[in-house]
């Protein structure tokens, strides 16, 4: 016979349940301990902490990120050839023509590339004296160009004090139109800085020729023009002092070149 189901009371073990009414884990309390109390949040002082934590963790990454990918080029490249990178277009027509291709020379490292060129150019109507063996007296007009591009560190801190330092005629506590006398008696300085040239740009003049430098980010550019010479006075032949707006505008278009 079979008797009818017993009545539980609820709350008790063994009590009917539906789905749905099951008590939650922590809303469960051992039968000698009183109902758990509201959680308590965490105090402001320990979320700024992992704010700052995180924080410190973004910096870290993005520093070692900047270390290994090196720092920003700013479009230059490497220089595959500079004699053909530099036309020297302004230099050629007040100057003369190329006597040849020029000589070129470059060597690469994970830290530095380096290249330079050097063009000898000729005069219309110029001729070299020669011996009575028909050789070639003398030297012609000359150009130099050099190229380094860092790809490590940074030479910006380091360029002015190397152009001081590589013309003993400037001053060592500054640079500027002052610095110096006047080394030609014609009122150029031996080191003058030139304004809208790359970040940063001097010339250079010497008895023998002008020489343009230029910082621009991680690049360090020269361009210089040599005289020939006169083999019985030993007196250059060329002025090349007047070439100075011819370097600056060659100077330009092999920045722009080295950024192609």
């Amino acid at each position: 016979m079979i008797s009818e189901p017993e009545l539980v009371p609820e709350g008790h073990f063994g009590a009917a349940e539906l789905p749905g009414q099951r008590p939650a884990a922590d809303d469960m309390v051992a039968g000698d301990q009183e109902p758990a109390g509201p959680r308590r949040a965490l105090p402001a002082w320990l979320w700024a902490l992992g704010g700052a934590v995180v924080a410190s963790a973004v910096w870290a990454a993005g520093l070692y990120v900047y270390s290994t990918a090196g720092p920003d080029l700013g479009g230059y490249r490497a220089g595959r050839n500079l004699c053909v990178d530099a036309e020297l277009k302004a230099l050629s027509a007040a100057i003369g023509e190329r006597v040849d291709q020029g000589s070129a020379w470059r060597s690469a490292h994970e830290s530095l590339d380096d290249a330079s060129c050097y063009i000898e150019m000729r005069p219309q109507g110029y001729e070299l004296p020669t011996d009575e063996d028909g050789n070639e007296l003398g030297a012609l007009p000359s150009v130099s160009v050099g190229y380094t591009l860092h790809k490590k560190t940074d030479p910006g801190p380091e360029f002015e004090g190397m152009m001081a330092a590589r013309h003993a005629a400037v001053e060592d506590t500054a640079v500027d139109d002052a610095s110096v006398d006047d080394p030609a008696g014609d009122g150029t300085t031996a080191l003058r800085r030139v304004d809208g040239l790359g970040e940063l740009a001097f010339v250079v003049r010497d008895s023998g020729g002008i020489t343009l430098e230029v910082l621009d980010g991680q690049a360090v550019l020269s361009l210089s023009t040599s005289s020939d010479w006169d083999v019985d006075t030993g007196e250059p032949l060329t002025d090349v002092n007047d070439f100075e707006p011819m370097l600056i505008e060659d100077m330009r278009a092999l920045l722009a070149r080295l950024k192609s």
